[in-house]
């Protein structure tokens, strides 16, 4: 089975493949002609060279426009993943320090139970701030490589 033909390749996968047989197959054909004389297979093997040459630089260019295509999808994913990070940081920042204030207009009742709660609420809320932190920051990283 060729290269073209198998079943996880994309169109466009097939469509390269495909491409490079056709080059693969045209430079063949030259080096079997190659002891024809004559004036019209010399024009024709002259400008078969000629095509092949700009038909591969072609595939070249393409194969690394689409390279670079994919890398820049994958950069703005990761920003978007990165982004959303640090709203979520954010938040959970705002949501301790509603629950630091709650709690500390209890303690100021006297509660003393109260007090605790919101320092192991805050200590979670720091917790939870400095992995959703530390996840944006590894994201940024990877974004930047």
């Amino acid at each position: 089975m060729s290269e073209s033909n198998t079943p996880s390749s994309t169109p466009k996968d097939k469509l390269i493949a495909d491409i490079k047989q056709i080059v693969a197959d045209a430079d063949a054909l030259l080096q079997a002609t190659a002891d024809q004389a004559g004036e019209k297979v010399a024009g024709l093997r002259t400008r078969l060279e000629a095509n092949l040459k700009v038909a591969s630089g072609r595939l070249a260019e393409f194969a690394a426009a689409d390279v670079d295509k994919t890398r820049q999808d994958l950069r703005d994913a990761l920003q978007k993943i990165s982004d959303a990070a640090n709203q979520a940081a954010e938040a959970a920042s705002e949501a301790a320090q509603k629950a630091e204030d709650s709690v500390k207009k209890a303690t100021e009742s006297g509660k003393e139970a109260a007090q605790h709660a919101a320092e192991a609420a805050r200590d979670a809320a720091n917790k939870a701030l400095n992995a959703i932190t530390e996840m944006a920051r590894k994201t940024k990283d990877a974004i930047n490589k």
